[in-house]
């Protein structure tokens, strides 16, 4: 069960008690230990995933969509997630995204009712990390 929110907890920007790191040869990825967890976190990111595409105008095709979509998906729906709930965003981290996608679910009544259209904003504007290094 591969968690589908990867990108923040590799960077450290965010954190997941249900998350455990495995090193496979691409790397590391982490895994979900809860079931449950990994159903909502599932059903969280296929529709935030679905509105920022739309928005996008790209397709769900994993050999033309941008990496650093995805990533501007799992991170930006993460903290506009923590905007709909009324919560500072000060530090940029998440403390625990399984949490954080739980009660956000329970707040709107279920995970298909949670106002995605609302976080395209937050998942277009994010601003990713540039690799130290790169020159023109």
């Amino acid at each position: 069960m591969k968690c589908p929110f990867a990108a923040p907890l590799i960077k450290t920007t965010a954190a997941c008690r249900h998350a455990q790191e495995v090193v496979r040869r691409g790397g590391s990825e982490f895994d979900c230990l809860s079931e449950a967890a990994h159903a909502s976190c599932e059903q969280v990111f296929a529709s935030l995933k679905a509105c920022a595409l739309a928005a996008s105008d790209v397709e769900d095709d994993p050999t033309q969509m941008p990496h650093s979509l995805l990533v501007k998906i799992q991170s930006g729906g993460l903290i506009g997630l923590r905007r709909l709930l009324g919560e500072s965003d000060a530090d940029g981290r998440v403390a625990d995204i399984g949490d954080l996608v739980t009660r956000a679910v329970a707040n709107f009544g279920g995970a298909d009712r949670i106002p995605y259209a609302a976080l395209g904003e937050d998942m277009t504007t994010f601003k990713l990390e540039r690799r130290a290094g790169r020159r023109r």
